[in-house]
């Protein structure tokens, strides 16, 4: 008997992931599959191990078990982390609630098929709406505004969120600008601005902002909403904070980021409002290096011509006018793009008073710190703008070569041949010293989907991390996670507490990456987002445990032992200084 347990892999509401587990059986080793909880408010991660199964069972674990449990987890968690909050979030409680009636009454009515029929409506209702929302939110950060919008009001047809058609019109808005036709752009946002809602004031925004009217942009903030309004809505803060650079008010804008950093870092999108609200301050700033940095890495999606028109404003601000000077006068005559082109000749009109804007001592030494902290490195936990990292592309190559293997010697699925391959197995471990078995079985898979879910995981979570701690201690975090694994398994076989007879795949690995995040944010526990982020890993261990006690066939065993070997190698591996945000 054998099977699996889950990798980490990320998707949307809790567990989208965990339709990554159509683990088989019979005398064949089962497969694990990953999971990661991740929406808006809140993200995660999840994985599965191999356990043996019993050679009488049908099927280790079937394709309507996993999304009946999907159906029924990913609803309440979402239930659980939106129930205080309003707004959009409301439209998200009907949608899980929608899911969690419709998988109930299938449980009573076809309960072979209910989670055919739970998963399907979870998938129209909850992952398809949430990844075209995601997918909105990375055009947005690539400044793809038109396409942005379109997605937006298509995703609108899905979701019972009332705001999305407003929220499409300010984006397709933003694309008029772009193309130049700012009067369109002003039309189209005019029926949507008031002061009472969120979108409203973002269209007020905006207008402000296309027109580059940054004082009536603070006089507005300042005056005409409710106090504290425009401050306390983090939406606005990237625009505000620019309204204080282009206003000559450096002083303030730099008080007002260290006021809202941490509001800033901790808000939904992940960060992303942070970094766009440094953007400003580290540009009127004058802090060029440091832009460069944040350019390179967590806005690296920026366009070329928008960096180009920020490192401009930087120089100036710096000191070193004639560069800037000559970097906007380029971009004005280059660029495609009317926002930027119109930013650019603002500017270039008002170079000396953006030279001369004053900036105390106590401001200056508060940019050094800020610019001393600006990220140099990879993103955070689990980030879905991951690039493949070195080690991560070795990893997948070696586990590409092992299936291809697997299908020379007999097929994926076949246990003589995954027994010749190297699968971990108890007696020829303890009684004939195959211990090489501890480390061939980690790049087995037990068929193609086992094999994705698992290299997908590792893709998404791998990536990130390799960037934050660096190749070789990434290297062998992932490699004794994975030996850790195994060994927990084969211990709990020698105290009779299971009978794991033969396992294969990388999530003990992955399951161990996760452990190590987890340790590198518990020393790092200070730093932006970091609790945020425990919480979520919190989230993905717990659902995690809840799948593997719901069932039998897969291994807990497995997925604890790598998690706990990952957590402990991230407490001693990790680096003394803060891994970027």
């Amino acid at each position: 008997m054998l099977r699996m347990a889950p990798s980490p892999s990320r998707t949307f509401p809790v567990l989208s992931s965990w339709a990554k587990r159509v683990l088989a059986r019979a005398p064949q080793p089962a497969r694990d599959g990953a999971c990661a909880p991740r929406i808006s408010p809140f993200t995660a991660c999840v994985r599965f191990d191999v356990t043996p199964i019993n050679a009488h069972s049908s099927s280790s674990v079937d394709l309507n078990h996993i999304l009946l449990f999907v159906a029924c987890v990913s609803p309440l968690v979402m239930l659980a982390q939106t129930w205080r909050q309003g707004g959009l979030d409301r439209a998200w409680r009907f949608a899980a609630l929608a899911v969690l009636i419709v998988t109930g009454v299938s449980w009573f009515l076809v309960p072979d098929s209910a989670g055919f029929v739970g998963g399907g409506t979870w998938l129209i209702l909850i992952l398809a709406p949430v990844a075209g929302l995601r997918k909105a939110a990375e055009l947005v950060a690539r400044q793809r505004y038109t396409s942005a919008g379109r997605l937006t009001g298509a995703v609108r047809f899905l979701h019972p969120a009332g705001g999305l058609l407003a929220q499409s019109k300010v984006l397709r808005a933003l694309g008029l600008a772009q193309r130049g036709d700012a009067a369109g752009a002003l039309v189209l946002l005019g029926p949507l601005r008031n002061n009472q809602t969120n979108i409203g004031r973002q269209a007020i925004a905006q207008s402000f902002r296309i027109r580059g009217d940054w004082t009536g942009l603070l006089g507005w903030l300042r005056e005409e909403l409710t106090p504290g309004l425009g401050q306390s809505d983090l939406a606005l803060q990237p625009l505000y904070l620019r309204a204080l650079g282009e206003t000559g008010a450096r002083d303030d804008l730099l008080l007002e980021f260290r006021t809202n950093a941490q509001a800033l870092s901790s808000a939904p999108a992940q960060g992303w409002l942070y970094d766009i609200s440094l953007l400003p301050v580290l540009a009127f700033g004058g802090c060029v290096q440091a832009l460069s940095n944040l350019f390179e890495t967590q806005l690296r999606t920026i366009s070329r011509d928008t960096k180009e028109f920020w490192i401009g404003l930087a120089q100036v601000a710096a000191g070193d006018a004639d560069a800037g000077r000559t970097r906007l006068e380029k971009l004005r005559v280059t660029t495609g793009d009317g926002l930027v082109r119109a930013d650019a000749a603002r500017t270039l009109e008002r170079l000396n008073q953006i030279a001369r804007a004053p900036l105390s001592l106590a401001t200056v030494e508060m940019l050094r710190r800020i610019e001393q902290r600006s990220p140099r490195s990879a993103p955070g936990f689990a980030s879905e703008m991951a690039r493949p990292t070195t080690v991560v592309l070795i990893l997948i190559v070696l586990n590409l070569a092992m299936f291809a293997a697997e299908y020379a010697f007999g097929g994926t699925t076949n246990p003589l041949a995954l027994h010749q391959l190297g699968a971990l197995e108890y007696f020829p471990v303890r009684f004939q010293g195959e211990y090489w078995r501890l480390l061939t079985s980690l790049f087995l898979h037990y068929g193609p989907l086992h094999l994705l879910f698992n290299l997908y995981a590792l893709f998404i979570i791998g990536s990130g991390l390799e960037r934050s701690i660096g190749s070789i201690r990434f290297a062998i975090c992932y490699l004794i996670s994975g030996l850790g694994s195994g060994l927990g398994v084969l211990l709990l076989r020698v105290l009779g507490l299971n009978q794991a007879e033969q396992l294969v795949g990388a999530s003990g690995c992955v399951m161990g990456l996760v452990g190590v995040w987890a340790g590198l944010l518990l020393r790092h526990r200070e730093g932006p987002n970091a609790v945020r982020r425990l919480k979520n890993i919190l989230l993905i261990v717990v659902v995690q445990t809840a799948f593997d006690l719901s069932t039998p066939q897969v291994s807990m065993a497995a997925h604890l032992s790598g998690l706990v070997t990952g957590l402990i190698l991230g407490l001693i591996l990790a680096p003394r200084t803060a891994p970027a945000r």
